[in-house]
This record gives structure tokens, sequence and C-alpha cells, in this order.
């Protein structure tokens, strides 16, 4: 399974939207951001080498209240937002102005403060679990399988 299959079709577009929120909210990009999204561009299928460039200063995400959710089902929504977070610890320093933005997309997607904690430690997990010499495209595919698998297993009944 790649990246492609783990995510609705409508979900990319707002995942994608969703990294760039926090991979520009303190205003700099981290060469490290730059290259996450662009292999989660390309990872998505929105995106192919060689297209503009999507990192681009004069790019603007769209603000995370602005982000059409009404047809996301909660697994989408928790897998992008575990995905946001995932870009929030790409350069190893999660900016206030990141954790502003995750704010700003817990709500819009309506997660608990407790849903939110755990998504946000399966991120973490998963950052650290990222093999240091992976192409950026590789460790974005497996984080988004990977997140996918940790919230079907976590639905499934226990016993």
């Amino acid at each position: 399974m790649g990246a492609l299959d783990a995510i609705s079709t409508q979900a990319r577009e707002v995942l994608l939207e969703a990294l760039m929120s926090v991979a520009w909210a303190d205003r700099t990009l981290a060469d490290e951001e730059r290259k996450a999204a662009q292999a989660a561009a390309m990872g998505l299928g929105l995106v192919q080498p060689g297209d503009g460039d999507l990192t681009s200063p004069d790019r603007k995400p769209i603000p995370p209240e602005r982000l059409d959710v009404a047809g996301l089902n909660q697994r989408d929504r928790e897998l992008i937002f575990l995905c946001a977070s995932w870009m929030a610890f790409a350069d190893e320093v999660v900016d206030p102005a990141e954790t502003q933005v995750l704010d700003r997309l817990a709500l819009r997607f309506s997660l608990s403060s407790q849903r939110r904690a755990w998504l946000e430690e399966r991120a973490d997990e998963l950052r650290k679990r990222q093999a240091p010499d992976a192409s950026w495209w590789r460790a974005f595919n497996s984080l988004v399988v990977e997140a996918a698998r940790a919230l079907t297993e976590e639905g499934k009944p226990r016993g």
C-alpha cells in the first residue's frame, strides 16, 4: 500500500494545504520542511517533478478555517492532522506559530484534546522511527501508510 491508497482523493488536497500551513507558519521554510512538502505533493499525486514550486514564498496556503472539510470522514481528518503534526516536527523544532496552526486545524477537524494528544504522539513516534538517510518521498509515503495503519488498528475491537 502507498500513500495514494491510504487516503481518500478528496482528502489529498486538504492534506497538502494543512502541511503547507504548518510549514509556512513561522514565515520561514526550513530545508527539511521544503523537502517534506515537495515529497508530500508528489506522493499524493498533486504535482509532478518539475511543476511550479509549491514552496515558493509567493504561494500562500489556505487558512485552516477555510479548508473544505465537509466531505471528509473522521479517519481522513485524523490522518491529515497526524501528518500536519509530523510536518511540525520535520525540522525538529516545533515553533509556537506551528502550534497555533495545529490548534486551528484541531478545531477545524473537531478533535478533542485527548484525541489530538494521541495523534501528536503517533506523529512524534513516526518521525523518530524515520530512517535518517531515507528520501523525503519515502519518509512521507511511509508516514501516511503507517498513520493509516495506526488509525485502523486503533479502531479494531480488542479482545
